[in-house]
């Protein structure tokens, strides 16, 4: 069994390498690899590269969501891959979803000795999720809070929860329709745009939101969730309650907050359409969201 880990020096507000790599040499496995990252999709390469020699390999992402979704897509199609998440980035949001605590996935010892679950892909296009597809404002809020993270003292939490302000003014009507499963989903009633919207796998994104508190890592369907153009004062509002997962059930907001299960998603623009996968901005036009069911191996820290 190889032990790759994979860090990434530019994940969070500083740079955690010298200490994982302490660790990491302190645990003693035989068969340890530590490779380092530059730049964009070298988690990529660096994971298919060892995943081709064909024998058994846990990779450990050490790193964002979107350090993550990088050594996912590494490791995609290969039978003899599982990957953990080591989560010292910015939103640090998958995890949430996975049976243990943040500090169980910092420790290495854990997450070595850890077992494996086997759960679903979300594919848009040509590129893959482990955790969230998003567009709308919160797209414009995660571009946002990549900037923020560089500011000093400014925590990937923090970093998210100050670009949401940011962006309230300017970033908030957006024009997509979206299709589950062929049926038009019409903007609610009272509203002309929509503000954002989130096909799930996991329950959190944004640094903690629980956006999608009824979603399921491997129920083989979407979890969507929608939220109109509501004026910025019913927003600040609302933001308890998103921040919490309490949203889609809440009286005042169940009328006009759409939340359903699905298999296929289409969004449809009439033109270009941020998407944030993982975290991780792209431009596509209308694009199509589906599921790929127990698609995918990853680790669970060891009780």
């Amino acid at each position: 069994m190889t032990h790759l880990f994979i860090l990434n020096a530019f994940a969070g507000t500083k740079d955690s390498t010298s200490i994982l790599k302490a660790q990491i040499e302190a645990l003693g496995l035989p068969d340890t690899v530590i490779e380092y990252t530059k730049g964009k999709d070298d988690a990529t390469a660096i994971a298919r590269r060892y995943a081709e020699k064909g024998d058994p390999l846990r990779v450990y992402a050490c790193g964002g969501d979107g350090t993550a979704n990088e050594a996912m897509h590494g490791l995609l199609g290969f039978d003899n891959v599982a990957l953990g998440v080591v989560p010292v980035g910015t939103g640090n949001d998958y995890v949430r979803s996975l049976k243990g605590t943040p500090e169980d996935f910092l420790d290495l010892k854990k997450m070595t000795e850890g077992s494996t679950v086997t759960v679903d892909l979300l594919k848009c296009n040509d590129r893959y999720a482990l955790n969230v597809i998003s567009v709308g404002y919160d797209c414009e809020v995660a571009d946002r809070a990549q900037k923020n993270k560089r500011l000093p003292m400014m925590s990937g939490s923090l970093a998210y929860k100050l670009a949401i302000v940011q962006c309230l003014v300017s970033k908030r009507k957006h024009t997509f329709t979206p299709y589950a499963d062929g049926r038009r989903i019409p903007v609610a009633e009272g509203f002309k745009t929509q503000m954002l919207a989130v096909a799930a796998k996991g329950m959190y994104y944004g640094g903690g939101i629980k956006a999608t508190p009824y979603a399921e890592l491997d129920d083989g369907l979407i979890d969507f969730m929608a939220i109109p153009t509501v004026p910025i004062t019913y927003f600040a509002w609302l933001m308890g309650s998103f921040t919490r997962g309490e949203h889609i059930d809440h009286p005042k907001a169940k009328r006009f907050i759409l939340h359903e299960k699905c298999s296929e998603l289409r969004l449809d623009n009439h033109g270009d359409i941020k998407v944030g996968i993982d975290g991780e901005m792209f431009v596509m036009k209308n694009p199509v969201i589906t599921v790929v069911a127990k698609a995918f191996k990853v680790i669970v820290p060891m009780e």
